[in-house]
């Protein structure tokens, strides 16, 4: 008696997971999404995870995993392990017609295109005799825009160096930019005398309108980090500049144009003030991989003759780079930016760890600097 009721456990058993084997998966939905598209380093955000079963037969374990990139920090590191990449796996118990939401908090601290990757499932079968994993397909995925730095002294810089190119230059009218009437003066040509206003006043009278110049701006962006001690912060800091003054400056109408020496980026930003840019260009920035590799950035601002020839004299050229060195006069970067300062207003700003003065015989090192100017903006060590 005893074995005939060993032999019918053992029976249900084997009919339970072959049952369970086929019916597990059917209406089962897993979703993962992220709270919010994109949002700026140093900000938090929510991953959903979402599991519905439809049907009677329960699921007393079941577990979801995937991996993404490990700089993105989950609040929860239960089931949580960190390599190459970091790898969750959450384990629920869903019962019939049950529906499971769970929400993780996630701190976005570095810039990056995040996408949930190599999603699946996995059940048991009782006492974990067998185990059953499929797939899943999941679009979840964020960008994290770098973060948002002061540039308030940079900006004033810029504003004042593009001021002095517009009093450098001679200003023009613009014909749609009427200002008021005055007298006829024998400087002024026939085409400005307002005739209706002569006529009223019995003497001749012409138009006047305000002088205008459109401010511009190019900024080149050097992430290239090839010394023996890698300067990581720097270059992110760069980065964040770079995105930070582009936002800036197109919000205060100057036309900003946009160039840096990834391998992947390979046409140029020129200068306009249109806001619609400002999302791929920062998404450009996310998607930047260091490990793909980078292009001589003297060559990056040397080279395309035809889209040179667009930068008028009067545009701001605005070079931000941690590798500028003001004692070594043959450096490549430096005879650049010394050529391209003869014809144009350059400025460069410099990333530099705090404490550590690059500049201090800055006078000394670049006897001639003409019109270029030189910005250290200081950052902590990470």
């Amino acid at each position: 008696m005893f074995l005939l009721l060993l032999l019918g456990i053992l029976a249900a058993g084997i009919l339970w997971d072959c049952y369970y084997r086929y019916v597990w998966r059917k209406a089962v939905d897993v979703k993962l999404w992220f709270d919010t598209d994109a949002l700026y380093a140093g900000g938090v955000t929510k991953l959903y995870e979402v599991i519905e079963n439809r049907k009677r037969t329960p699921l007393p374990v079941l577990e979801v995993g995937f991996h993404t990139k490990k700089e993105l920090d989950f609040a929860d590191t239960e089931n949580t392990s960190v390599s190459d990449y970091i790898y969750k796996r959450d384990v629920f118990s869903v019962l019939g017609r049950q529906r499971i939401t769970r929400e993780i908090a996630v701190n976005c601290q570095k810039r990056g295109h995040y996408a949930i990757s190599d999603a699946d499932l996995t059940t048991h079968t009782l006492l974990y005799k067998k185990s059953y994993s499929i797939d899943i397909e999941t679009d979840a995925s964020i960008y994290v825009y770098a973060k948002m730095t002061d540039v308030s002294e940079i900006v004033t810089l810029c504003e004042r160096m593009l001021g002095t190119l517009q009093c450098a230059k001679r200003l023009y009218e613009d014909p749609f930019a009427f200002r008021t009437i005055r007298g006829y003066t024998t400087d002024d040509p026939m085409k400005a005398i307002n005739w209706k206003a002569s006529a009223k006043t019995g003497a001749l009278m012409v138009n006047t309108f305000d002088s205008v110049q459109s401010q511009k701006a190019m900024i080149f962006l050097d992430v290239s980090d090839t010394g023996i001690l890698k300067q990581e912060s720097l270059v992110e800091e760069s980065i964040a500049i770079a995105a930070t003054l582009i936002r800036k400056l197109v919000r205060q109408g100057i036309e900003t144009g946009f160039a840096f020496n990834s391998v992947d980026f390979s046409d140029w930003i020129l200068p306009t003030n249109k806001k619609s840019m400002l999302i791929g260009l920062e998404r450009t920035l996310a998607d930047y991989d260091a490990a793909k590799g980078t292009t001589s950035f003297p060559k990056l601002m040397t080279s395309e003759e035809k889209l040179r020839k667009a930068l008028t004299d009067d545009t701001l050229r605005i070079v931000i780079t941690k590798n500028f060195r003001t004692n070594t006069p043959d450096d490549a970067l430096l005879q650049t930016l010394q050529e391209m300062a003869k014809d144009c207003a350059v400025l460069v700003i410099c990333p530099a760890y705090r404490g550590e003065n690059k500049f201090e015989n800055e006078a000394a090192a670049l006897p001639d600097m003409g019109g270029m100017r030189v910005l250290m903006k200081e950052v902590d060590r990470v």
